[in-house]
């Protein structure tokens, strides 16, 4: 209890967020496979509008999910940095350089390697390397992206794909029935 009351309030809420991340990205990497397989069946099931209103419902909530821990994840950078925390290795940043550092670690965390590989970067930002807690930080954010954004994407690419099918299905039937 004495290592939680030295810390300050934006330490504290660094760490709740980066647990908040971790349970988020595992709940979505395994919750997300029987969410994904229901869709699939009630698509089998029968096309309707319901279904895909049911669908869509449920891939916006996770992108605000997304966007919330992206704005929180800003804010709390900024937050650390005006508390007298080094985030970056050149000195301190405002509002839109911030959310660009946290944009270019949305992409390297969601396109892995790509990023790396062609030394492509958002902003010339580096976060500051020396300080460990910042590091494992960005990291965080950076694989709950990773888990949760290519989880998603591919999950709504297959069940928008098997919508649009089923839905083509219904049209082409109607129109031989008559």
């Amino acid at each position: 209890m004495l290592l939680v009351t030295n810390m300050s309030l934006s330490v504290v809420m660094a760490l709740v967020m980066s647990f908040a991340m971790t349970v988020t990205a595992v709940v979505i990497f395994f919750f997300h496979d029987q969410k994904h397989q229901d869709l699939d069946r009630w698509i089998d099931y029968g096309f309707s509008r319901e279904t895909l209103k049911h669908a869509l419902i449920y891939y916006r909530l996770l992108a605000i999910s997304m966007l919330v821990f992206y704005a929180l994840f800003v804010g709390n950078l900024l937050w650390l940095q005006a508390e007298g925390y080094a985030i970056y290795a050149d000195g301190r940043h405002g509002v839109i350089a911030t959310s660009f550092f946290a944009l270019d670690l949305v992409t390297r965390g969601a396109l892995f390697d790509v990023m790396e590989h062609w030394d492509l970067r958002l902003t010339p930002l580096l976060m500051n390397r020396k300080s460990f807690w910042v590091v494992m930080y960005c990291f965080v954010f950076r694989m709950f992206y990773a888990l949760a954004l290519i989880r998603i994407a591919i999950s709504f690419a297959w069940i928008w794909t098997k919508i649009r099918m089923a839905r083509q299905q219904h049209i082409s039937s109607e129109d031989g029935g008559r």
